[in-house]
């Protein structure tokens, strides 16, 4: 079964960036930038994770968790994701929940659009934005029409049509059944986007258009906004890292509480972080957890407050399987089978929060009622003899310094993470003694380049890497999964988001049967069905749930973590400050 692409799940991104905050300030201080007319006060968020090169979240090159954030409420979405995975449809964008009917093979999405609706340059927001929307994810592939740079088409390559009445303001959706159809045309990765601004005339040029995408330095073409906030492009300053959004002033809805939210990039020094909430230059920050950041940040308390959550990322590895040696799948076996999980979970996640577990499901998260443990016996503990059993029955030789090898090539990877991650740092370091006592190699290489585009030969997405310790940030959207494992063959060569390259027609099966269920119990076991057949592949090892933190100045109302994609900004909107 050939599977296209959608929903594409955003990279939990390093860090880097150095902390230039004189350049905002913090508080109630109104600023530089155009403030939109409306909201008081300024909120400063601290960015932790690479800054954006580039913000068309279609490809790869906008495929990261600061562009989400960035454009959380910049254009509309016809369902927003809800800290606690439930799914609301946005009464903003729409006056009514949408309906969906199913007859036989035919499945009808209806969705009414507020007539008051429109986008920051005063151009309604119609049934034709839905469709453009459609028409430039619907194909990967150039021969029909489609662009194969994007990340994913799953949902729009089932849609049939998409058609206009009511003025445009109503949209009749029709499409194969899919089990997910609250994915489409949702999320800040895959919003409704702005036809009469972004549409080139043909398949080849709006292509040609997404494939360049939106270099941050520009902002969004026209200044466009759908939502509460814009993004103009003279309150970007791209060399100091920083945007300022300022109210969307055609803006139909809820109009923002603030004048100004400012993003900038802040790295990820804990110790800057921390001095930087207690001086006022940061109002909220969202940072990966690390011990020594949580525990200063809670000395500031009851001046700064802070949360920890499991939402659903978690940290895995990829094996890349075109690999000479990571392409026998016991070699993969031996690699995971000398790990002992748990000590990495306690010499990490587990330092600041006694919830942290190991996980053994790729598909479900520990907190998600449809999770199992699906990990064979083999995997539940470190088994450094069958380890080397494996080894040897591939043929590998245990040398005299201790490590395996097969001719001339010895056994040693490189594992490639995001750089200036102390978490990732030790999750390595925690693992090298680990795979050395079963006869294999680790070395830790920090990686600038791996979430980079095809470009750039060390990265993910161009194969140059042999293991890659990462993160997948999930939402409750399962069509986001598909494009991390569907095989390159099954989605017509694309690589997608299955950085391991490998695949198999059973998979490709599953994967397609889960996107078409209708129950809700079904769409749990076929979900577990399918990690079953991952744990046999053994080209991703997950290691366990990632917690997210949160932390803010008791001075700004209204901020709530969202432990998922749709990320800390999801309703920032609605924030205010003292």
């Amino acid at each position: 079964m050939k599977l296209s692409k959608r929903s594409a799940v955003l990279i939990a991104t390093g860090v880097t960036g150095a902390m230039a905050l004189s350049a905002c300030g913090g508080g109630s201080d109104s600023g530089g930038g155009d403030d939109g007319g409306s909201g008081s006060g300024r909120v400063v968020y601290g960015e932790a994770t690479d800054w954006p090169e580039n913000l068309m979240p279609l490809i790869s090159a906008g495929n990261a968790t600061s562009v989400a954030n960035i454009e959380a409420q910049l254009l509309p979405q016809a369902y927003l994701v809800q800290p606690d995975f439930s799914l609301k449809y946005d009464d903003q964008l729409l006056t009514e929940e949408p309906t969906s009917e199913v007859n036989g093979d035919v499945q009808t999405v209806t969705y009414k659009i507020n007539p008051d609706a429109n986008w920051s340059d005063g151009e309604p927001i119609t049934a034709d934005d839905f469709e453009y929307s459609w028409n430039i994810q619907k194909s990967s592939d150039p021969a029909a029409g489609g662009c194969e740079t994007l990340l994913s088409t799953t949902g729009y390559d089932k849609i049939t049509s998409v058609e206009g009445s009511d003025e445009g303001k109503t949209v009749t959706v029709t499409l194969s059944p899919f089990a997910d159809w609250k994915a489409l045309f949702s999320g800040s990765n895959s919003p409704v986007f702005p036809a009469h601004v972004m549409d080139q005339g043909s398949p080849e040029a709006n292509c040609a258009y997404i494939s360049t995408g939106w270099p941050i330095a520009d902002g969004l073409p026209q200044d466009i906004s759908g939502g509460p906030w814009q993004l103009k492009k003279s309150n970007i300053n791209n060399g100091q890292q920083i945007v300022v959004l300022t109210p969307n002033e055609n803006y139909w809805g809820d109009k923002p509480k603030l004048e100004q939210l400012v993003i900038q990039g802040v790295g990820n020094d804990p110790t800057a972080q921390v001095q930087a909430l207690k001086s006022g230059e940061l109002n909220v920050i969202y940072p990966q957890p690390q011990l020594d950041l949580v525990g200063q940040v809670d000395d500031l308390a009851p001046n700064v407050e802070s949360d920890v959550n499991f939402g659903i990322t978690f940290e895995h590895l990829d094996f890349n399987t075109t690999d000479p040696q990571l392409s026998d799948v016991r070699v993969r076996q031996a690699f995971a089978m000398a790990l002992d999980r748990q000590e990495i979970v306690d010499q990490t996640v587990g330092q600041f929060s006694s919830d942290a577990q190991v996980l053994n499901n790729r598909i479900w998260l520990n907190n998600q009622s449809q999770y199992q443990d699906n990990a064979p016996d083999q995997y539940k503990s470190v088994d450094v003899a069958g380890a080397k059993a494996l080894l040897e029955q591939a043929g590998y030789t245990l040398g005299s310094d201790g490590i395996y090898a097969k001719g001339a090539q010895r056994l040693s990877f490189k594992i490639d993470t995001t750089a200036n991650n102390p978490l990732r740092e030790q999750t390595i370091n925690v693992m090298i003694p680990q795979l050395k006592a079963a006869g294999i190699e680790g070395v830790f290489n920090a990686n600038p380049d791996i979430f980079a585009g095809p470009d750039k030969p060390t990265s993910l997405v161009a194969g140059g890497f042999q293991v890659a310790l990462f993160a997948w940030v999930g939402s409750p959207f399962i069509s986001s999964t598909p494009p991390i494992y569907q095989s390159p063959e099954g989605a017509g060569g694309a690589v997608q988001q299955n950085y391991s390259r490998v695949g198999s027609p059973e998979i490709d099966t599953l994967l397609g049967r889960w996107l078409t269920e209708t129950d809700e119990s079904a769409v749990a076991a076929t979900g577990n069905e399918i990690d079953s057949a991952l744990w046999e592949q053994m080209a991703t090892l997950p290691l366990y749930q990632k917690p997210t933190y949160i932390a803010y100045t008791s001075t700004t109302g209204g901020v709530e973590d969202n432990p998922t994609q749709a990320g800390p900004l999801w309703n920032a909107s609605t924030w205010t400050v003292q």
